[in-house]
């Protein structure tokens, strides 16, 4: 079953429950979750599960050949120039929600569901009379609960991750640049299959490793830094998050104490994971740990988030979010230490729940030293 059909039934059940006439899909991870498409506009989905796909001209031929057949597709430009070929499927108009009020027909007496309430075709809608609902919770939500199809891709982004890693580490770090180590990870992932990273490489040694989003600079890394490597692949619009922290040489006294805090909080936490369990208790078991070692006023975030097409979806996995994690989430378990001035550790592992508790998808060796 192609991806459009599978994902579609999903949504099935919001027709009856919100009186719905229409959904509309405009936010670009929601449109690449529906259609498995890297560029869209728009996809319309009627209450006979009919779909229709409005991407732009320039890339209609690329994604007809993409989709074969399982949606309508429609061609969107603001300018007919030059004039469409017979086969091409054209829409013209200033305006994209057009396309709803001229070729769908929707009238005030209907009811639409959008994943976007601000955007400029709702407001075109509200203008006319006709009823906008903002389903957007309702999509991140079936979003969370991944099939076969989706861990696959996952796991395949990951193998990349891995192994581009590997290179760069059995390469050796020491006298490297920060960035010269990101462009070795940025080839590695790209030369292996991925279509792009899953976000910006982080490689922060020494100092730079206590400030946890820090990417890269032309620090060279020497012996006794601790380096926090957290990278992603995204594979076939799928991603993936994992850090490793490694130590160059011999690291002692309270960064290598930090060290085995974080280590002890990511087994603890992660072994944690199982269906049922509040996203809150996970973070709570991390946090716990960190405390116990006095390492607790230096952990600065939430302990892990869910991973899909977007790196950081729902779940969060923090002090705050009481969801009861469900079986075939993804999700990331990564504690961290930041201590400004002297460096800073963080472990990560991208998590598949089971029905019996969880499986890493991340699989690369944890060796801090």
């Amino acid at each position: 079953m192609s991806i459009i059909k599978n994902r579609i039934k999903k949504v099935s059940n919001l027709f009856d429950e919100l009186s719905l006439d229409v959904i509309v899909i405009v936010n670009e991870p929601n449109l690449e979750y529906f259609t498995g498409i890297d560029s869209g506009l728009m996809f319309i989905i009627n209450r006979s599960m009919d779909t229709t796909l409005i991407v732009p001209r320039l890339d209609f031929h690329r994604i007809r050949d993409l989709v074969n057949g399982d949606t309508t597709l429609i061609g969107y430009s603001t300018v007919e120039v030059p004039q469409r070929t017979p086969e091409e499927r054209l829409f013209v108009s200033k305006n994209l929600g057009d396309y709803l009020l001229r070729e769908v027909g929707l009238k005030p007496s209907n009811i639409i569901g959008i994943d976007n309430t601000d955007s400029s075709i709702a407001k075109e809608l509200n203008s006319v009379g006709v009823r906008v609902i903002n389903i957007n919770d309702s999509i991140l939500r079936i979003r969370e609960v991944k099939d076969d199809y989706e861990v696959k891709m996952i796991e395949e982004a990951t193998r990349i991750t891995e192994e581009a890693l590997d290179d760069a580490l059995k390469s050796g770090l020491e006298g490297k640049r920060e960035r010269d180590v990101a462009a070795m990870l940025y080839q590695g992932m790209i030369s292996r299959g991925a279509e792009d990273v899953a976000f910006k490489p982080i490689v922060a040694s020494g100092s730079n490793g206590a400030y946890p989003h820090h990417v890269f600079t032309d620090r060279v890394i020497k012996r006794g830094d601790l380096v926090t490597i957290d990278i992603g692949a995204r594979y076939n619009l799928y991603c993936t998050d994992m850090t490793r922290t490694v130590a160059i040489g011999s690291v002692s006294g309270r960064l290598k104490d930090a060290a085995l805090a974080v280590l002890e909080a990511f087994r603890k936490a992660s072994n944690s994971v199982k269906p049922g369990i509040k996203a809150m208790d996970i973070d709570l078991v991390a946090r716990n740990v960190l405390s116990e070692y006095g390492f607790d006023t230096y952990y600065i975030h939430s302990t892990g988030h869910g991973v899909g097409i977007e790196v950081h979806e729902k779940p969060a996995i923090s002090p705050l979010s009481d969801e009861e994690l469900r079986s075939n989430e993804v999700i990331t378990v990564e504690p961290g230490v930041y201590i400004k001035g002297v460096g800073g550790i963080r472990i990560e592992d991208t998590i598949l729940i089971t029905e019996t508790g969880a499986r890493p998808i991340s699989k690369y060796p944890i060796n801090l030293f």
